[in-house]
């Protein structure tokens, strides 16, 4: 009888385990979730909530992650985006024969070298905590909002179509993402 018992224990023991396990990353999942929800009815309602959880859920640990890892993870992979751009732009540059359009290359590359390092930036001050490396980041964060847009208003004022316009939105939304969730640092007292 005790080795039923003893078979009836750790039987109960492995379901709660489990169902602990579960509900964590239930909680987490939905930390996700409502992170998303945040973001695309927030302040500036019209982002996108299936691109936030595509690109949060884009890292295997994302379910596991609070709030705050999820903003620091949103900025580095802001931070890939717009490499994986640059690296594109110096393909492009090397094929480009059309002087104008490689003059808006040149632009664009310019654009995505300082956006990459304002990001690496951002995210060395998103990932230590304290309101002052919060402040940091989110200004650094702020400073790369647009770069995307201004890359393909060179090619709007040189009359030539963007090859990057669609890579250019999905940066400026993780860019947006990634400063909507990190928190805020806190106000000082008078």
């Amino acid at each position: 009888m005790s080795v039923i018992k003893q078979a009836f224990s750790s039987l109960l023991l492995v379901l709660l385990l489990t169902h602990a396990r579960d509900a964590r990353t239930a909680a987490t999942s939905s930390t996700m979730e409502d992170t998303c929800k945040r973001f695309a009815g927030g302040d500036q309602a019209g982002h996108d909530y299936d691109f936030c959880m595509k690109t949060l859920g884009a890292d295997p640990e994302s379910a596991n992650l609070d709030a705050y890892d999820l903003a620091v993870d949103a900025v580095y992979m802001a931070m890939s985006a717009a490499r994986a751009t640059g690296a594109r732009i110096a393909r492009l540059q090397l094929a480009e024969t059309v002087p104008a359009r490689r003059e808006c290359l040149n632009k664009c590359a310019a654009e995505y070298d300082v956006t990459v390092r304002r990001l690496s930036d951002a995210g060395s001050y998103a990932y230590v905590s304290g309101s002052e490396h919060l402040q940091k980041a989110q200004t650094l964060l702020a400073e790369t909002l647009g770069a995307p847009l201004r890359c393909d208003r060179a090619f709007t004022a040189a009359g030539q179509r963007s090859p990057l316009s669609s890579t250019d939105y999905e940066l400026n939304e993780a860019i947006g993402l990634a400063l909507t969730i990190l928190p805020a640092p806190p106000t000082p007292k008078p």
